[in-house]
Formats: structure tokens, sequence, C-alpha cells
């Protein structure tokens, strides 16, 4: 097969159909069991053209990473040299990434977007020093099983609650570009299922044989929980104690999304899962109160993720409200005695799809999730102003300045070492989401 590197087509005459090969549509990946890691995909000519594409795994045991190979000498970002073997050399296309299901013979082919390929970017050159081990072996990724047609046709029907949330919308727009295609989701709000009646609950599940929630429903609205504690806990713990209950019923998949509320502040290092918990105000004490709902209940392959100051380019948060008051005033006053990290919706939300097929654990397991590094309030707003590009200047005054009716965390830094081990997770830096989300807002208004 290497002798014939550059002339991939050639082999076509050699491609036993019936024998562990994958045919899928037009445009789709065939993909055959050979015992390295390489695969074949169409090459948008048809059948008679075919293409290499190296393998590596991601993810996950299922989900792999398709880089298309071409001999083609081209000097771009796009194309990096490849050495596969001594003295033979390749190019890896990187704007034709694709991401591709070997359990259920799917693949992801849409467009990259500029924080994908930058992310992409960094670990592909990692994985391009280590040449692939010599013909027959497997390194990191291979298909060493041939796929049935019975795995074609699996089918998971997802429940998203709170779907116009911040983090239900990216979970909206992410599900046709990202690892959702044998996904069918259902996206529901208050208005269309009220999932603080038990009942309701359980027939909307039945009726639409729910296999995966991600419950990403909460009263979040901190400080008016202190006057409205009855329906803040309707929300966040009474709808949890439902979903958990029909999920352990029906052997549902739950992915619950906490805080770091749940927390005083009074650490001295980053939260680690297992510390004690002791939630100021009404917001972390129902928060906490669901939390313990699911864990008394314990449905099985389910998990709670803890996240904090989190912001998107969808619904009200911090960041569109710096954005309209910076172009409102010359100058703002901004805490800077409270210590966290933002986290943008949308990495949240690609982390639950990309960890989705690896919940597997038979107690509920808890999980930390925020962006990486470190931030107050002050340091944050003034990175929004920076990166807008607007003139207004942003002064530190202390919380004592700022009174709320509900008390905040001084410290909320999350460690993220638990899910990023299990999960095998690269979590983006602060800075790096916040210009990407910049960046769409800031597109949406020209």
């Amino acid at each position: 097969m290497n002798k014939n590197f550059d002339k991939w087509n050639n082999i076509k005459k050699a491609i036993n159909k019936n024998n562990n090969i994958i045919k899928f549509q037009q445009r789709h990946i065939i993909f055959m069991k050979i015992g390295t890691n390489i695969g074949y995909e169409q090459d948008g000519k048809g059948e008679e053209f075919l293409r290499p594409v190296l393998v590596y795994k991601k993810f996950n045991n299922r989900v792999f990473l398709g880089i298309p190979l071409t001999s083609k000498e081209k000097s771009d970002k796009f194309h990096f040299l490849f050495e596969y073997k001594k003295d033979k050399k390749s190019f890896a296309i990187l704007s034709q990434l694709r991401l591709f299901d070997i359990k259920r013979a799917k693949y992801y082919d849409g467009k990259i977007s500029k924080k994908q390929f930058e992310r992409l970017q960094k670990k592909l050159l990692n994985l391009m020093v280590t040449p692939l081990q010599k013909e027959g072996e497997c390194t990191e990724a291979i298909c060493t099983n041939s796929i049935q047609q019975k795995d074609l046709d699996v089918k998971y029907n997802v429940l998203v609650t709170g779907a116009n949330g911040q983090l239900g919308s990216e979970l909206r727009m992410l599900k046709d570009e990202f690892l959702m295609m044998n996904y069918k989701c259902f996206f529901t709000d208050s208005s269309t299922l009220d999932i603080t009646d038990f009942q309701n609950v359980k027939e909307f599940i039945e009726l639409n044989k729910i296999d995966i929630v991600i419950n990403c429903a909460a009263y979040t609205a901190v400080d008016k929980a202190e006057e409205d504690a009855e329906n803040a806990d309707k929300i966040n713990h009474l709808a949890v104690k439902n979903l958990a209950e029909v999920a352990q019923e029906k052997s549902i998949k739950l992915i619950h999304i906490s805080t770091d509320y749940v927390f005083d502040g009074e650490n001295f290092k980053p939260y680690v899962e297992d510390d004690a918990t002791n939630p100021t105000g009404v917001y972390g004490k129902t928060k906490l109160d669901g939390e313990n709902a699911m864990r008394e209940i314990d449905p099985l392959n389910s998990i709670i993720i803890r996240t904090s100051w989190v912001y998107s380019s969808f619904g009200a948060n911090f960041v569109k409200t710096m954005l309209k008051l910076g172009r409102e005033r010359d100058s703002l006053g901004v805490i800077f005695d409270q210590v966290g990290t933002p986290t943008h919706a949308r990495d949240l939300a690609e982390t639950i799809l990309e960890i989705i097929p690896s919940i597997q654990n038979s107690k509920l397991r808890i999980y930390n999730y925020s962006s990486e590094g470190v931030a107050s309030w002050y340091d944050f707003a003034k990175e929004i102003m920076r990166m807008a590009k607007i003139d207004c200047v942003i002064s530190p005054i202390e919380s004592s300045a700022y009174p709320t009716p509900a008390k905040r965390p001084h410290y909320s830094l999350l460690n993220k070492a638990k899910i990023k081990k299990e999960f095998n997770l690269s979590i983006p830096y602060w800075k790096d989401s916040l210009r990407d989300c910049i960046t769409k807002i800031l597109s949406y208004e020209c």
C-alpha cells in the first residue's frame, strides 16, 4: 500500500466491497478495515476517485478525527507537511477535516469555524511530529471491526430543556454541525414542557421515546430568587427531581447543569468536586437541593456539571451588558474582589456533545467545567472593552460599594482536572473564548 501512497486511485480495483468496507452515500466516507491509520473517502468526483484519510482517535473510542491527505504541495495555513514514513511525505489538508462516528458509520463534514480550526491546528501540530508505525501496525486510531447495517440505523432521541437560554441556544446551534447526526433533538422551554410537573415530564419522555436528557433549565435570576424562593425551588430543585426519577425509571442518560454558587466562595484554592458545599443564597441553595435530589435517586449513566460565569452571544449576560453600558457611558465601576473564570456557553455545549457517548457510569458523577484561567469581574470587563475597541474607562470597586440582595461568592475558581482526565478534554483559555463570542456578537450588529 505504501508504494502507491501517491497513486491512491490505483487501489480501487483491489478493494473488495464485501469485505469490511462501509460504503456511504455520495460524498461520504468509504472506510476500510486495513490495519493501519488510513481510510478512504470519495473526493467529490464519484466512486471511481478515492483519496486517503489519516485517522486519529478523537474524543472517545467511537468518534474519530479524519484528515484528508494530498501529494500536492501547497504553502498555506491549511496544509501541513506530514511524514508518514522515512523519506515519504504528504500534506494534511486541515481545511477539510472530518469528524466521523465509527460505531454508527456517520460523519460530520460541515464548515470549520475559526475557533475550531485554531483549536485543532494546535493539536495537529503535535500529532504530526510522530510518524505512523510500520505498515500493518495500529497506532492511535483504527477501525478494527466491520460495521453491521443494524448499527447504521441506531437513533437517539435527545431532550434539551431550557432550550431558549444561553446553553440551550448554543446546543441548538451546534446540533447540526457537531456530532449529533444520529440524534433527533427536542428543544423545549417552559411553554412547551413544564418540567416542574412530574406527570407532564413522564408523558413527554414516554411519548417521544427520549434516550438522553440535557437539563439546561434553571432559575438564574440570583437576586430575584431571594424574594421568589418558591419558584426558584420548583425549577432548580423539584424539576431536577422529576427528571431524575423518570431517568431512573426509563434508564435514560441525564446531564444536569449546576453552578459554582453551591460553594460559599471562602476557599483559598480551586474547588474540586468533593469539596464541602455551603451556598449563601436562595439560588445556590435551590441548585444544591437539585443536586442532592439527583444524588439520592442516582439514575444510571447520569452526571452533574458545575459551571461558572456563563456568557454567550444569546440571551442576557455580563458580556452583552458591558458592551451596552460601555457604549453609553464614559466610565464604569466594576467589582474586582470577586474572582472566578468566565465560561463561554458554546464551549460548554461542545463539551456536553463531546462527552455524551462516553458517559457510562453506574453511580452519579459530578464534574466541574469552566474556561481555563482566572479573572475578576473587573478583569473581565476590561478585556471586553479592549476586544470590542470601546473607549470606556473601567475602574475597580469593592463588593461593598455595589450591594446586592444575594451574596456572591468571592472565590469561584473550579478545578477541572477530573473532567479533563476522564474525558480527555482540552479546555480553551477564557480570553480566547471571549474573543470568539465578541466577534460573533459584533458580526450580528453589522
